[in-house]
């Protein structure tokens, strides 16, 4: 789900959101080009957007298109149209819990253990309703969301993957340099070529009980890791994936993976300005949102000017070039050093 997604009324009367997307040419109804309602739509009505400050305000939205958008939504889904708003947000953040808990639960993680970074020009106006949804207990959102990905795309080192297929018994575990060492020299010589004199490995091993039609990937411990040690965290990630684990059956080792890291200069990472215990010089005005129905008078924040230490209470919006983050009635944010925003949910509820 992303804010291009469409919504519609299904031939059964049913409020469906996406997969079809508006994209961003021609794009949400607010945009000035769309035809259709989008998440971005729902957004604006209920106030979680505001028109005059999108893209730092170097583009203004037509906050009359998506209200006419809305209201014809509602009319054919026969319900009012701040219902109609807040269902298309409820059905898109349910696309976005069901995918988290793909890659979480079904992976043997609890979502309630970790905190929710969120990211992406939109993902900071979900992630309050999905930390509700998931139970988790803080969201992290990083300065600059919008370009994270390409920010960590500039950062991140080289990375090369190998593979070689050996189907061999788990009696042979201590048996795999020779496999390994033919995947090292192909890494050492594919990132020298890349100017890397200097390169970090890291061994693993696809493994399954025999009989089974999939593996489980393992990592090795350095170059001499015992039969004994591999076989047994293979049993262990057995049971944490699966929830069930046999040590007495014959294993096998499947597929050899070699990663190779040619690591990049990184930047250092400033802290920020500390502030007080208030976002008061951060403060750029008020607006109005909706939750759950009700119209809220909100703060209105610019990013740039909050600073560490500042903390502030919801309902608010928070404004920046390259994303807006929503704070729903009740919930707590405060500043770290690094200019993270971190939001707890308190005692509200506006976020569901």
């Amino acid at each position: 789900a992303g804010g291009g997604s469409i919504a519609r009324c299904d031939p059964g009367g049913a409020l469906a959101v996406g997969p079809e997307s508006a994209g961003a040419d021609p794009g949400p109804l607010c945009y000035g080009k769309g035809k259709d309602v989008t998440v971005t739509d729902a957004h604006l009505y209920l106030g979680r957007l505001d028109p005059d400050r999108f893209l730092g305000g170097k583009m203004r939205l037509d906050a009359s298109r998506a209200r006419k958008g809305i209201e014809k939504l509602a009319a054919e889904l026969k319900l009012s149209p701040t219902a109609a708003a807040e269902g298309v947000l409820r059905v898109a953040d349910q696309h976005m819990a069901g995918a988290i808990r793909l890659i979480s639960l079904e992976r043997g993680h609890d979502p309630r253990d970790f905190t929710l970074v969120c990211f992406g020009g939109a993902g900071a106006m979900h992630a309050f309703s999905l930390a509700r949804v998931l139970d988790i207990p803080e969201i992290l959102i990083p300065c600059d969301p919008g370009i994270l990905s390409a920010r960590g795309m500039v950062l991140a080192d080289v990375v090369k993957d190998y593979a070689r297929t050996v189907l061999l018994p788990g009696e042979d575990a201590d048996k795999l340099g020779g496999h390994f060492s033919a995947l090292e020299a192909q890494a050492q010589k594919d990132l020298g070529a890349e100017g890397f004199a200097r390169i970090r490995l890291a061994r693993f091993a696809d493994m399954r009980y025999a009989g089974q039609s999939y593996e489980i990937t393992v990592p090795l411990k350095g170059k001499r890791e015992s039969r004994g040690a591999l076989l047994a965290r293979f049993h262990r990630m057995h049971e944490v994936r699966f929830a069930t684990a046999s040590p007495d059956r014959p294993v096998e080792i499947v597929t050899l993976r070699l990663r190779a890291a040619g690591p990049t200069k990184k930047p250092p990472l400033p802290a920020i300005a500390a502030g007080g215990k208030d976002a008061r010089a951060a403060r750029a005005g008020s607006c109005r949102m909706i939750f759950e129905g009700k119209s809220h008078r909100a703060a209105l924040y610019e990013r740039d000017l909050l600073r560490a230490r500042d903390r502030f209470t919801g309902p608010a919006l928070v404004t920046e070039f390259s994303a807006t983050t929503v704070v729903p009635p009740g919930a707590a944010c405060r500043v770290d050093k690094w200019g993270n925003l971190i939001l707890r949910p308190g005692a509200g509820r506006g976020g569901r």
